[in-house]
């Protein structure tokens, strides 16, 4: 099935059961053939998903080429917080702009009776993001439907049965409306100038 949507992984070249151990230099390497040496033709965006933390592919990502922003996507749980906001630190003084944060496996609704269940908490992105003046984008819920349609390859924002795709959708509306922003605020700045 075809979807649009453009992707390189590291998975694409390794043996199914073989981990990746890079450092740094390695890495750099890495993301500059992905983003130098893919044809990825004409793009609205190119997203980049990268492990949480503040390790050598932010770092690497950051430097390597100006980047429109950020967006830190963590669960509700206080440990999951903290290492989003060393995430938000780093960006920050690596002059990278936070287009805002997600909580991600914001709450369970089962699909058969609605009872819904906040195992790992809930709201507490949103608040997070209250504290550090960032934008809140949105909640994914935790939903088995999004294993199951992703195993199956197919993105679950497409599944118009799935209560996940409108949470999807109004993710990616507040991010394209954060990107927008920060073109307009970018454009002023240079006229000012």
């Amino acid at each position: 099935m075809e979807f649009d949507v453009k992707i390189i992984s590291m998975a694409y070249f390794l043996p199914k059961d073989e981990a990746v151990i890079w450092r740094g230099p390695m890495l750099h390497k890495t993301i500059q053939q992905f983003l130098g040496e893919v044809r990825w033709g004409e793009l609205d965006y190119l997203v980049m998903d990268m492990p949480p933390g503040t390790g050598d592919i932010q770092l690497s990502l950051s430097q390597t080429i100006p980047l429109t922003g950020a967006v830190i996507v963590s669960t509700p749980q206080d440990l999951a917080l903290t290492v989003a906001a060393k995430a938000i630190a780093m960006f920050r003084k690596l002059n990278v702009p936070i287009l805002g944060v997600i909580e991600n496996m914001s709450a369970y609704v089962c699909p058969e009776c609605g009872h819904r269940e906040e195992i790992f908490g809930h709201g507490g992105a949103r608040a997070a993001a209250k504290k550090m003046d960032l934008s809140f984008l949105g909640e994914v819920p935790l939903d088995p439907r999004i294993r199951v349609q992703s195993d199956a390859g197919r993105p679950s924002a497409l599944e118009e049965s799935a209560g996940d795709a409108k949470a999807f959708y109004e993710i990616a509306d507040a991010l394209a409306a954060q990107v927008r922003a920060l073109g307009r605020e970018v454009a002023q700045e240079i006229k000012i100038e």
